[in-house]
């Protein structure tokens, strides 16, 4: 038998096995693919490539731990408590992790002295402000909005007041919630403390720009990531601080404390994102598909989507009915 007939002859079995198989695949692959491309999943994917999450989380974490710490940490001193026993409280570590980040302060008495009536009581509110206009601008790229620079001082001023009484809250009805229901009803009472601080937090630092109802979603994400966030670093943080500090020594503390900084980073840019696209998404907005404006597709002159239900459409199909209602009716009369 020559070799075309062999061929031939094996060419009806494949055909049975392999083919059917294959082409079940590619539809299953298309489905995936077409279900993907419309999807609440594709839509925060877009926003956070867009936004640069990692990058944004590191550089926001390395703003709380240069700038936001040494005001908390004066704050907590002029209040006669330890920051030290603040932040293994809030952390939850164990007495062996709170002992290696105790090491890393000064008692309260020292760090009052030292501040008190000097330039450094500017330098610990500056470096307050600075904290707070970062975590605004994650804000305002995340809701498209532009960046007013001096004008919202004062709002960066009230948002650092309410988060000094979110941290006293907090601290007085902590140990309290734990002690009269245990870590279920601290973990729910955590939940609606976080919604409620998240969600007054954005409508301060974005100056109302935003409505309380569109804000709610994000700070229901923001909310619901944070609680898991503290869940999960309660489990392994004790582990990460005292691994790193018998591996690098003390700065190794400084590494930990770093890596729950990046945590809280992400937490707040995913929340956001992941709450404005369930809010564009739900019924009753006209704002389904829109992107923050450095990852929008640029449409061609004159483009424009017609049909005021064209809005409901995920955004690459909008651009594919302006792009193809340009090229059969062309530019508009005035523009010829």
């Amino acid at each position: 038998m020559s070799a075309p007939d062999k061929t031939a002859s094996r060419q009806p079995g494949r055909m049975a096995v392999g083919w059917p198989g294959a082409r079940r695949t590619r539809r299953a692959a298309q489905w995936g693919k077409n279900t993907y491309a419309g999807s609440l999943a594709a839509d925060v994917w877009r926003r956070l490539d867009a936004m640069d999450v990692i990058n944004r989380g590191m550089v926001f974490a390395a703003t709380l731990l240069l700038c936001l710490f040494p005001f908390l940490i004066v704050v907590n001193a002029l209040a006669g408590r330890p920051a030290a026993q603040s932040l293994t409280r809030y952390t939850g570590v164990n007495s062996q992790a709170a002992a290696d980040i105790g090491h890393l302060f000064a008692s309260p008495a020292a760090t009052t002295s030292a501040v008190a009536g000097t330039a450094s009581m500017a330098f610990f509110v500056f470096g307050g402000i600075a904290a707070a206009a970062a975590l605004q601008q994650i804000y305002e790229q995340a809701f498209d909005l532009p960046h007013r620079r001096i004008k919202d001082l004062p709002l960066r001023l009230a948002w650092l007041v309410v988060l000094i009484a979110a941290s006293l809250l907090a601290g007085w009805a902590g140990p309290w919630l734990r002690h009269a229901g245990g870590p279920a009803l601290l973990a729910a009472a955590g939940l609606v403390w976080a919604t409620g601080f998240w969600w007054l937090t954005m409508r301060i630092l974005l100056a109302g720009r935003i409505s309380w109802r569109a804000l709610f979603p994000a700070a229901c994400a923001t909310s619901v990531l944070y609680v898991g966030m503290q869940t999960v670093f309660s489990l392994v943080f004790s582990a990460m601080v005292v691994s790193d500090e018998h591996t690098y020594g003390p700065i190794g503390t400084i590494f930990a404390l770093l890596s729950y900084l990046i945590a809280i980073g992400v937490v707040v840019i995913l929340g956001a994102v992941v709450g404005r696209a369930w809010h564009e998404r739900s019924p009753g907005t006209s704002e389904t598909g829109h992107l923050p404006l450095s990852c929008r597709p640029q449409l061609p002159p004159h483009a424009h989507v017609q049909g005021p239900g064209d809005c409901h459409m995920p955004l690459p199909i909008q651009v594919r009915l302006a792009v193809r209602n340009t090229k059969t009716h062309g530019a508009p009369a005035a523009a010829r």
